[in-house]
């Protein structure tokens, strides 16, 4: 089969098969890693993205994978919904064609992929009316309403959660089937979890992107401040957009004089943050208040980290099941009971983190998950 796939897309699993530098397009998780798994299970991929470094049409790659990038304004996309983007973007998926088009999230991409007149399997990746009303931003409540007529017009439809695919049918009115496929991990490219035992000096870690309500990042760094009152050589590594040197976690936990034993790490490349965490982490701690999936949850597992996250976080007591602790995420002194108990039992932890381990196996393998998207292109939707 000859797989086009369009979103934002991390095209670093792919570099190994390409020759030369790629321009920089918007990253999005796990996508360029099912491109990888479907080349590896023999199709053809051809990956449709977007980049402000080129100012025409650029196709690069050969044989079985090929990588075309249109252009994309640097800024003020959001005033026309994307209306030029959307349109470089179905010319070329017209121009380059494919048997069929996955789509990833629900906004400028699948709306380009319906345009093209192409089969357009579409994606959703998050809940988009419970996104912009957490961000509460004027930027995501414009570009997420193109989940309306990218929910409704699309050839067929799947949803990364059951909680995602009960947003659309609740609060879009979709009354068409809605597919259910995870998020997937490739868990023979996660690295070898090999942390030192945690001692009195336990390292909880966070993976966070971006600052706000959402992400809950105050509740994490007040609670670690009560983690610290019973562990005093406690460590949190914190990593993410927003998360970094002089950042805004910084300076609301300097504010606070709750800064001890944090680590400010920021923003690294993906493979060097999985290689943080399975080399120095104990526990994952996952305060936000909303996923769709949660792929720093299912990655953390698979390297057998136990996770401590929200019980009422979306997808996430979905994802997580038995394999971490579900806690009150508002309150911080929960969270830091959950963590004090991680650090101080280790049986149960390492108990977590194998069933961790056998849960991303079973459900979430990549590999499993790129067939489950071909037999729903192979049966139409």
């Amino acid at each position: 089969m000859h797989i086009g796939l369009t979103g934002p897309v991390d095209l670093s699993p792919l570099l190994p098969t390409l020759d030369g530098p790629l321009p920089a397009v918007p990253t999005g998780p796990s996508t360029g890693w099912l491109a990888r798994t479907w080349l590896d299970q023999g199709h053809r991929v051809t990956v449709f993205a977007m980049s402000h470094e080129v100012t025409s049409r650029a196709v690069f790659g050969s044989g079985r994978l090929h990588i075309v990038v249109t252009p994309m304004r640097p800024s003020k996309q959001v005033r026309d919904l994307y209306r030029y983007e959307r349109r470089q973007l179905a010319a070329a998926l017209r121009e380059h064609p494919t048997d069929v088009v996955s789509a990833h999230w629900t906004y400028e991409y699948a709306r380009a992929a319906i345009a093209s007149g192409r089969l357009a399997f579409v994606t959703a990746r998050d809940a988009p009316l419970r996104c912009a009303w957490e961000m509460r931003h004027a930027y995501r409540w414009l570009r997420n309403t193109q989940a309306l007529p990218a929910v409704h017009r699309a050839t067929a439809l799947s949803a990364n959660s059951p909680y995602t695919a009960q947003h659309l049918r609740r609060c879009l009115g979709v009354r068409r089937p809605i597919e259910v496929i995870p998020n997937g991990v490739r868990t023979d490219a996660l690295p070898t979890f090999c942390a030192p035992p945690p001692g009195d000096t336990p390292l909880f870690a966070a993976a966070l992107q971006g600052w706000g309500p959402m992400k809950n990042t105050k509740a994490l760094l007040q609670a670690f401040a009560l983690v610290r009152t019973r562990i005093p050589r406690a460590r949190l590594l914190l990593l993410g957009s927003d998360h970094g040197p002089g950042g805004p976690a910084q300076a609301w936990a300097a504010a606070r004089e709750i800064t001890a034993g944090v680590e400010f790490a920021g923003q690294l490349p993906h493979a060097a943050m999985l290689d943080r965490l399975a080399t120095e982490a104990h526990v994952l701690v996952h305060p936000s208040r909303l996923e769709s999936f949660s792929m720093i949850c299912a990655e953390a597992m698979g390297m057998g980290l136990p996770v401590v996250a929200g019980r009422r976080s979306g997808a996430v007591p979905w994802v997580v099941g038995h394999a971490g602790l579900l806690v009150d995420i508002d309150r911080p002194d929960r969270i830091a009971e959950a963590m004090t108990a991680l650090a101080r039992e280790d049986e149960r932890r390492v108990a977590l983190g194998t069933a961790g381990r056998a849960r991303v196996r079973a459900h979430f393998s990549l590999n499993d998950i790129a067939r489950a998207y071909t037999d729903w292109f192979m049966t139409g939707g």
